[in-house]
């Protein structure tokens, strides 16, 4: 990730460095112990062998996924009849990393959900199909330029609403719940989002 190392020794260091709250409370696990590299083909082959149901679905997280997909890894995949979402923090450009070289064209991922960790000022993606807002570090005011950027779906003709404020977990957890509802509630276009792993206590 380019906003914290995920160690929590460095975990005030990075809140300070890059004046994102993230690096306080993230709970990912996206250390380099215990990780293996793959080249492209054994990666595909990877992901191809774990999908024992065929449903051809990747979601690509992180740390900051856009740091380390590229169009080939794109391709590779698409040609294996995958859907590719990813979960970025929307400070990295799609064109930086997503650009095909060879057809001359952007390779971005199928689907892109974004949960921001520093300002709108700061948000290099071009795009996104979904917004998340972690309250109460971050909240729809400081964000209705970026929201521009939304791609619009629709379902029997109406607009699907794919904004989301998740309640931060922790020590703030009753009052981030607290204020993403009263949040939701004062404008319909949000929902309140949950982390459906952790009340099912599922690792």
């Amino acid at each position: 990730c380019n906003l914290w190392s995920g160690y929590a020794r460095d975990r005030e260091r990075d809140a300070a460095r890059h004046g994102a709250s993230c690096p306080l409370w993230c709970d990912t696990d996206f250390t380099k112990e215990g990780s293996t590299a793959y080249s492209l083909p054994e990666l595909v082959e990877a992901i191809t062998q774990l999908d024992e149901t065929q449903c051809r679905f990747c979601v690509i997280t992180g740390g900051e996924p856009l740091l380390h997909i590229d169009a080939p890894l794109i391709k590779a995949l698409h040609e294996k009849g995958y859907e590719i979402a990813v979960e970025t923090n929307g400070t990295v450009a799609l064109q930086k990393n997503c650009w095909d070289a060879e057809s001359q064209q952007l390779l971005p991922p199928d689907w892109i959900a974004c949960s921001p960790k520093l300002g709108q000022q700061h948000l290099a993606l071009e795009y996104f199909d979904e917004l998340k807002l972690v309250v109460p570090s971050y909240q729809p005011r400081d964000f209705q330029e970026f929201l521009l950027r939304q791609r619009k779906h629709l379902r029997s003709g109406q607009l699907v609403p794919l904004l989301w404020l998740q309640p931060e977990d922790g020590p703030r957890l009753k009052e981030s719940i607290q204020l993403a509802v009263t949040l939701a509630l004062q404008d319909p276009a949000w929902r309140v989002g949950a982390q459906t792993h952790k009340l099912l206590n599922v690792e």
